[in-house]
């Protein structure tokens, strides 16, 4: 039966095997999007939608204030 390697002992055990450039090579692949649900996604679009209101707020209370 197979060992369960946890994914800190994995990163040991692959920063110990590689040479230093190997490991970069390695772990700079690119991660494929994470599938999110449609309440997520909408979510994190209210989210966006939050922080430029909040940031047109801010800039504009800046602007006002430099009058």
């Amino acid at each position: 039966m197979p060992e369960t390697i946890t994914p800190e002992q994995f990163e040991r055990e692959l920063a110990a095997l590689l040479e230093p450039g190997q490991l970069v090579a390695e772990t700079s692949q690119p991660v494929p999007r994470a599938q999110l649900s449609t309440r997520a996604a909408a979510g994190l679009w209210a989210l966006r939608i939050f922080v430029v209101l909040v940031s047109l707020m801010v800039i504009y209370t800046f602007v006002d204030q430099l009058h």
